[in-house]
């Protein structure tokens, strides 16, 4: 029961409700915004006016209206330019010749596709045969064969999904360095150690600490997740392509959140147990340490591109990465059962070995003031000794 106080109130101890209420109102404003801006644009929207001075027909450019005009109404059209055109296009010595008011960022965009227009009209006046033009103009074909019916492609999507995995636990990890970090050595600083261990065990108080900021960072992952679907919506919407599903099922989904949580609870076990022998976090150099839970990090984001390889199946098997290796690899492949259920499994009991040994690093480095263990306790009570009472 206890321990369960203290887990609410790490979690109520950042989580404010009209902070949430606000961004989530702000997100649904945005969200309905990004929606409507299609049609709003489309009203506000007037295409650029083009003269093109030229018997070729006009490129198709979205945003663009062009008007062919003969070659001797070109001084009147250039005499235009600011009232009537935009922009008077001309060929000269196979050189484009574009005259603006003023220099705009639109044109940039008109450019190039004024260039492949020019360049095309160079091609079809060559002393090419029909075959020969074909080359020119067309990449050739290609075909990829699946043996396997059933394979799974990396495409697009579950790239995206993949990186966004990632990038969500790396708000997580980093969510727990900070809050968990502030926490324990403001609370050293303060000198409030020895009455709180009159009122629980340090057991109970590193516990609670872990589960409340476990949970707040899970949260944090949420949060920012549901922000960015919501911008891919938003990005979807204004393109016009309509509602953007993610490539993940729901089994995926829930097996994301098993391991992501999992995960989070290991590492904020790490960061309360070595924070806690940090007697000076402004003058430690221990602190660089705490940074190590993002190693795991990048080494499955540096094997993530070939989710199919040994590399891959070895992290999502091994504890300390698995936790964010599995996710990445069941959004791009197909994951056998009975691995996923190994893998679950020895993150369970890396959960506990590692939640046993941060409770003796925690009450070790607690009751210290104005020094910090020796390197070789620490690594003792870390894999050994259990502190008495």
């Amino acid at each position: 029961m206890k321990l369960w106080t203290i887990a609410v109130f790490e979690f109520q101890r950042y989580f404010k409700w009209k902070q949430e209420l606000i961004t989530v109102a702000i997100l649904a404003a945005f969200l309905v915004f990004s929606a409507l801006w299609p049609v709003v644009k489309t009203w506000l929207d007037n295409d650029y006016k083009i003269a093109l001075v030229s018997q070729a027909a006009a490129p198709k450019v979205s945003g663009y209206s062009f008007s062919q005009i003969p070659a001797d109404s070109a001084e009147t059209a250039l005499s235009g330019v600011g009232d009537v055109w935009d922009l008077v296009v001309q060929v000269q010595d196979n050189k484009l010749v574009m005259t603006a008011q003023s220099s705009a960022s639109w044109q940039d965009k008109l450019t190039p596709e004024l260039q492949s227009w020019l360049q095309k009209q160079r091609i079809g006046e060559l002393p090419l045969t029909t075959e020969q033009k074909e080359i020119v103009d067309n990449l050739p074909d290609t075909e990829l064969v699946f043996l396997k019916k059933d394979s799974v492609q990396q495409n697009k999507e579950q790239k995206l999904v993949s990186g966004g995995l990632l990038l969500l636990m790396v708000v997580g990890v980093f969510s727990g360095f900070g809050f968990m970090f502030t926490a324990i050595t403001t609370e050293k600083q303060q000198r409030v150690t020895e009455q709180l261990l009159t009122l629980i065990s340090s057991k109970e108080w590193i516990d609670g600490k872990i589960l409340g900021i476990s949970l707040f960072c899970l949260k944090s992952m949420i949060t920012t997740g549901l922000f960015f679907y919501i911008m891919l919506q938003a990005i979807s919407m204004m393109k016009g392509k309509g509602f953007f599903v993610l490539p993940i099922s729901p089994s995926e989904l829930a097996s994301a959140l098993i391991f992501v949580s999992l995960g989070l609870l290991i590492i904020n076990s790490f960061m309360a147990g070595f924070a806690a022998t940090i007697d000076d976090p402004n003058h430690s150099s221990r602190s660089i340490i705490m940074f190590l839970p993002s190693v795991p990090l990048g080494i499955v984001f540096s094997a993530m591109d070939n989710a199919e390889g040994t590399l891959m199946h070895i992290l999502s098997l091994f504890p300390l990465t698995s936790f964010a290796a599995m996710p990445m690899r069941m959004a791009t492949v197909s994951v056998p059962w009975w691995e996923w259920v190994l893998s679950l499994v020895l993150l369970i009991a890396c959960l506990f070995w590692l939640k046993n040994a941060a409770s003796r690093v925690f009450e070790l480095g607690i009751r210290m003031y104005g020094k910090e263990p020796e390197w070789s306790l620490l690594l003792k009570t870390f894999l050994f000794a259990r502190v008495k009472e």
